[in-house]
């Protein structure tokens, strides 16, 4: 007797290109990347050379760079353009655009604002950073169950415009207040000079500056537009024409502040929504709008420091100051500057500010009104150490302030938990997702962009993310409830005529 043997037959064949869509979970960082980048910077911290800070800063420059360059690439070779899509790969660039990006370029007035000495200690603070960074995203913890299971739960569409309508709203109500409503007057001072707004607050607010705080909600009006924009054919076009009115407003309303990192925050949180919600098949319009979206924010970098010290409106009318930069093609923050002088100014002439740091950060986010003995900054300001006066703010990047918390030491610790945390909130992402979840998790990357520049903003940030959980938990339990409602079945209504009497049944 002969017995044939069964065939394998596998389940379902692999597509082609399994692994690497943007409607797949990110496989996460590449351990293999990661060591040839941390190799990378070695070699920099050892090799970089030259006679000005400005040459040497171009050395490190260019080597953090191909460093970086390898550990994307491992990282898309694992899992397609998808798995770049990652808060810990936005903070890692988000690093290295504040501190040495605008060294690939010309840059000499930096040879008199430094020293080759402080310029190298700085670049060797800075590498010390990206390799926490760089370490700490391969840094696995679980959590994620409950605020998963949220992030799929479907919400209807209306909500999402209605909560665009209400965050556009309330995020400029201070501002409106300022001019009694006149949404003319509005638009013109926000195209004067910095800081000259009506509705400009003092250091120290009170409770009506608890309205100013609202503005953090528009951080929520970018992400909900680029999911709109990317499932259009969900929504009517009257809700489409008012995010696009919507989101124009609060993107010129950015750009005219000519704060660069709150318009470049909205640019990424929108271009976030906007990929993870859009479908698979439309490849080609999301390279479009990425590339768009990264002229935009390099174009803004320049134009935006030139006009906010006389206000748009003059700058298009020709005004100039006779300070503005001219000579730099790139100019982002000075942050190496600032970084040197903090190197070489703790511990040796102020000791490290040790938990100062981390406290000051956590408690930020209390407002003044609440707490009217909150502590008014640091013993040691940003600002004395750096020479600035006292009108002006500078910055350090996490690298600075964490530097003089503790020294080096304490630079990778910051750096290994934010690394850890981009990681944990990128393994969120699943094609199982609403369009509530989307938001959600879009808003989680503006924490991730806007704490590279600063750790204290690092838990203020969250508030906008916080809100969209905590409001998509209260419309889910509403959505949920209304749904038992309605399945709950109905009493039977008596019959006309009263109430039947029971019939009674006869024996034998």
């Amino acid at each position: 007797m002969i017995s044939a043997r069964p065939k394998r037959i596998d389940p379902q064949p692999p597509r082609q290109g399994a692994g690497r869509d943007l409607d797949e979970p990110p496989a996460g960082p590449s351990w293999s990347g990661t060591l040839l980048a941390l190799l990378g910077l070695a070699i920099t911290a050892l090799f970089m050379s030259g006679y000005k800070p400005e040459t040497l800063a171009r050395s490190a420059a260019y080597g953090v760079a191909a460093s970086l360059a390898t550990t994307f690439i491992a990282d898309f070779r694992r899992g397609g353009l998808r798995n770049l899509v990652r808060a810990d790969v936005l903070a890692i660039f988000g690093l290295y655009f504040l501190t040495l990006f605008e060294f690939l370029f010309p840059h000499s007035s930096v040879n008199v604002l430094t020293n080759v000495t402080a310029m190298h200690r700085a670049i060797i603070a800075c590498l010390w950073g990206m390799g926490g960074l760089l370490v700490g995203r391969h840094i696995i913890a679980g959590g994620h169950q409950r605020l998963s299971t949220l992030l799929k739960r479907p919400v209807p569409h209306g909500w999402m415009i209605l909560i665009f309508v209400v965050c556009l709203l309330l995020g400029h109500l201070h501002m409106l207040l300022a001019v009694d409503f006149n949404v003319i007057e509005m638009l013109d001072a926000c195209m004067g000079p910095r800081f000259t707004q009506p509705w400009g607050r003092g250091r120290f607010g009170d409770w009506k500056a608890l309205l100013t705080e609202l503005s953090m909600l528009l951080y929520i009006v970018p992400p909900i537009a680029g999911v709109a924009f990317a499932r259009r054919r969900s929504f009517s076009t009257a809700q489409l024409a008012m995010v696009v009115l919507g989101f124009s407003l609060v993107m010129f309303v950015g750009f005219t502040s000519g704060t660069r990192n709150l318009f470049i925050a909205y640019l990424l949180t929108f271009l976030i929504g906007y990929a993870f919600a859009l479908p698979r098949e439309r490849r080609a319009e999301l390279i479009a709008i990425t590339t768009g979206t990264a002229l935009t924010a390099l174009i803004a970098t320049v134009l935006m420091l030139e006009f906010r010290s006389v206000g748009l409106k003059e700058w298009l009318g020709g005004t100039r100051l006779p300070h503005a930069i001219t000579d730099d093609r790139m100019h982002v923050d000075m942050n190496l500057v600032v970084i040197g002088q903090l190197v070489t100014t703790f511990p040796a002439r102020h000791p490290y500010l040790g938990l100062e740091v981390p406290y000051l950060a956590i408690i930020r986010p209390i407002p003044r009104a609440i707490w009217a003995g909150k502590p008014e900054g640091m013993t040691v300001s940003l600002e004395a150490t750096a020479g600035a006066e006292e009108a002006w703010t500078v910055a350090s990047s996490f690298i600075g302030e964490s530097y003089m918390a503790g020294g080096m030491i304490a630079v990778v610790l910051t750096g290994l938990f934010f690394g850890f945390a981009c990681n944990w909130w990128s393994r969120l992402a699943s094609p199982e997702n609403s369009e509530f979840g989307i938001l959600i998790f879009a808003t989680g990357f503006f924490a991730a962009a806007i704490s590279m520049r600063s750790l204290f903003v690092f838990t203020t940030a969250l508030l906008p993310t916080i809100a969209a959980i905590f409001g998509t938990w209260l419309l889910v339990k509403r959505v949920t409830s209304g749904l038992l409602r309605s399945k709950r079945p109905r009493p039977m209504a008596p019959p006309r005529g009263g109430p039947q009497k029971p019939v009674r049944r006869l024996r034998g």
